[in-house]
């Protein structure tokens, strides 16, 4: 898959059904000047014997929430800078989308702008993140309130890495497909309808094509508005609540998971304003359901929403006193509703979120 970008395309490279460590390893091997910045989990379960790997130097990082942060980035660049990383090197970023953000924020800005490589290792990088060109750092609290546009020069997926992913990692990335799949339309979301149960249950095939479909929508539109500008914007559906449930959840939901919900509470507020049909609606709702699992449920049952105002005003969305916010119109079609920021807010929430969990089936 070819990726046109600002200022030059790269390439998405399905390599699947070649060994994993060696395809890793390959990537390293062809730079003269090779560093790796890499999760930490990853680097232990499934690059231990990939030698040109080993042998480059690596900045290896935990991949939690508390980590994605400027001081870990630039702690990042201090690393770049005391391995003498030119124009000439590549950078290979190897984990998921924290360690992802971390890597292009650095490449990025150090030097302005070095080469680097993606290796996604997690359902949710693979099929969303690794193209787009976005970084995202949490500052004072509020998440991707820092960020650049960083493209890689080459994305190498390979699904060899899911297999050691928890189930709630698995629902994590395939919240993000079911996102995708909504802003696609009927087509699509029918497509994920008959290929989810296989691929909650893990099965491989299932989720290749679930990959290569939301990466083909996601594509679609990046291709046309890579610096949101103006269409890009509709890909935040989910994002703004989801963002919130996981900032005042303190990041107890999986970022997929929580704009799962956040599609699913989206939809309410568009149906109750006499936009989205209720078929459709209950349509989310069913698809929805399998991706939020019990524990995530419970989280749910307890959130107040204090201190939601605070979050959403610092929103990227957010203009003033009104959050636009972005909702389903019709699968497939989205449109952006003004929230207002003021004292009803919390209320109207809590009213969308009792009607959503009182909808959800078991999973």
């Amino acid at each position: 898959m070819r990726v046109r970008s600002s200022p030059r395309p790269y390439s998405v490279e399905f390599v699947s059904s070649l060994p994993l460590v060696a395809t890793v390893d390959a990537l390293a091997a062809q730079s003269d000047h090779a560093v790796v910045l890499a999760d930490r989990y990853v680097l232990a379960a499934h690059l231990g014997t990939a030698p040109a790997i080993a042998s480059a130097p690596t900045f290896e990082v935990e991949a939690i929430e508390e980590v994605k942060s400027v001081d870990t980035a630039l702690s990042a660049v201090e690393f770049l800078d005391s391995q003498r990383v030119s124009r000439s090197s590549l950078l290979v970023v190897v984990g998921g989308g924290i360690v992802q953000d971390i890597g292009a924020f650095a490449a990025c800005t150090y030097k302005r702008g070095v080469p680097w490589a993606y290796v996604p290792t997690t359902l949710l990088a693979q099929a969303d993140s690794c193209i787009g060109a976005k970084s995202g750092l949490n500052f004072r609290g509020t998440k991707n309130l820092v960020g650049v546009f960083s493209a890689p020069r080459r994305v190498l997926v390979h699904t060899g890495f899911l297999d050691t992913l928890t189930f709630e990692a698995r629902m994590s990335g395939l919240g993000e497909i079911f996102r995708l799949c909504v802003i696609g339309g009927p087509e699509s979301l029918r497509l994920f309808e008959r290929l989810q149960p296989d691929a909650v249950a893990g099965e491989s095939s299932a989720i290749n094509t679930l990959i290569r479909t939301a990466l083909t929508i996601k594509r679609a539109v990046i291709e046309e508005d890579e610096f949101e500008l103006d269409l890009r914007r509709s890909m935040n559906l989910g994002h703004s609540i989801g963002h919130a449930l996981e900032a005042i959840t303190d990041h107890q939901i999986p970022h997929g998971i929580a704009v799962a919900i956040g599609v699913l509470l989206e939809a309410e507020l568009s149906c109750q304003r006499g936009m989205l049909p209720v078929g459709d609606r209950e349509w989310l709702i069913r698809l929805g359901s399998p991706l939020i699992p019990h524990r995530i449920r419970d989280i749910l049952e307890t959130v107040t929403f204090d201190g939601i105002l605070d979050v959403l005003f610092r929103d990227k969305k957010a203009e003033g006193a009104v959050l636009k916010l972005v909702v389903p119109d019709r699968i497939g079609q989205i449109r952006f509703v003004d929230l207002a920021l003021d004292s009803s807010v919390e209320p109207t929430l809590k009213a969308a979120l009792r009607e959503v969990v009182a909808d959800l089936s078991d999973p």
